[in-house]
């Protein structure tokens, strides 16, 4: 009777570990993810890289029609949410910038750096500084993307006459040392939507940055006017940056270089639906001949409506340039005792779509 008793102990036992073990092996495959891992591009074969770059291209157009196509406010939550699509859409952006004649960012760099250093030929000549030999140019960089124009300036530092600016050596994975920071003549404020990592970068809407009213000397938006909300950047521009402040703006030329004809209750006197949109222009429309000798309203470029809108906000245009076939550069001052721009002024530049 032992024995048998044994023996159902041991059967019994034998039985819970077998359903024990077919339930673990029943529970695995529910638990299991399937993994899925690409070849680093060394080893890839020539079709693998052509398809991985079409996906690579595919995507950078479609997170950049999202960027243009909504508001600043839109686009902080859908990237602060999935922050990934922040290196997805710059891994294409990286892509375009090597087939441009010029990269903007150089030209809004190299202009930086002579405005400070004609400022102080200036200030040896007149033998005086009003801000002190301590003071640094504070910079404002919205919709900086890598922080490549923080990473450029902060690497310059002031030379032992208290003007000669000289490259430093960096590195590009950190950010600078605190002695670097200390002769570097400049402080970078870099924002973006995410900074992927990136300690140069904060992540912010670029219509609502987390700076001081007038405590910017210049601000930069360099292919960054991206949104449908671009009077929102224009009035954050003016409300962080200084009086006499500089403002440069790089874009797309076609955004602005596009003709609007004037809505025909507009040319009546009615509001018209672009003047309740982007308000009318200061200037008059004035009238030019066409080929059967009538005359004719001359078409209003959206150009026009945003340098009408910056000087609406308190900006003075000091410079304009369209010698280059892809990009406009823009710069303006921001106007001393000027009030702002008014907070039911809308503007959207035209979007810039990749085919």
């Amino acid at each position: 009777t032992s024995k048998s008793n044994q023996n159902n102990k041991i059967n019994t036992n034998s039985c819970a570990n077998t359903e024990k073990t077919a339930s673990n092996n029943t529970a695995k495959p529910a638990t299991q993810k399937l993994k899925i891992s690409l070849p680093k591009p060394s080893q890839m074969s020539t079709l693998q890289k052509a398809f991985l770059e079409r996906l690579t291209s595919s995507r950078f157009r479609e997170l950049n029609e999202e960027l243009y196509t909504h508001s600043s406010q839109h686009s902080f939550e859908l990237f602060t949410k999935t922050p990934e699509l922040f290196d997805q859409y710059h891994v294409g952006f990286r892509k375009q910038v090597q087939e441009w004649p010029v990269n903007p960012v150089d030209v809004i760099y190299k202009k930086i750096v002579k405005e400070y250093s004609n400022k102080k030929k200036k200030e040896k000549i007149q033998k005086r500084s009003k801000d002190g030999p301590g003071r640094k140019v504070v910079v404002a960089d919205f919709g900086c993307g890598d922080a490549k124009l923080a990473e450029r300036l902060l690497s310059l530092q002031l030379g032992n006459d208290g003007q000669t600016l000289t490259q430093a050596a960096t590195n590009k994975k950190k950010a600078c040392s605190e002695d670097q920071l200390r002769s570097c003549p400049f402080e970078v404020f870099s924002f973006d939507l995410v900074s992927g990592g990136n300690p140069r970068v904060t992540p912010a809407d670029m219509s609502n940055v987390p700076l001081a009213n007038e405590s910017v000397d210049v601000g930069s938006y360099c292919l960054a006017l991206m949104g449908t909300n671009v009077a929102d950047f224009v009035r954050e521009a003016w409300r962080v940056l200084k009086f006499n402040g500089v403002l440069r703006v790089a874009e797309v030329r076609s955004r602005f270089e596009t003709a609007i004809i004037a809505d025909e209750n507009e040319n009546k006197g009615g509001g018209g639906k672009r003047a309740k949109l982007n308000n009318s222009l200061k200037q008059p429309k004035k009238l030019h001949k066409i080929d059967n000798g009538e005359s004719a309203l001359q078409p209003i470029m959206l150009l026009d409506e945003f340098i009408s809108l910056m000087e609406r906000c308190g900006f003075e245009c000091t410079n304009m340039d369209q010698s280059n076939k892809m990009f406009l550069f823009m710069d303006f001052i921001k106007v001393d005792g000027s009030k702002g721009l008014s907070e039911k002024e809308r503007f959207t530049a035209k979007p810039c779509i990749y085919k």
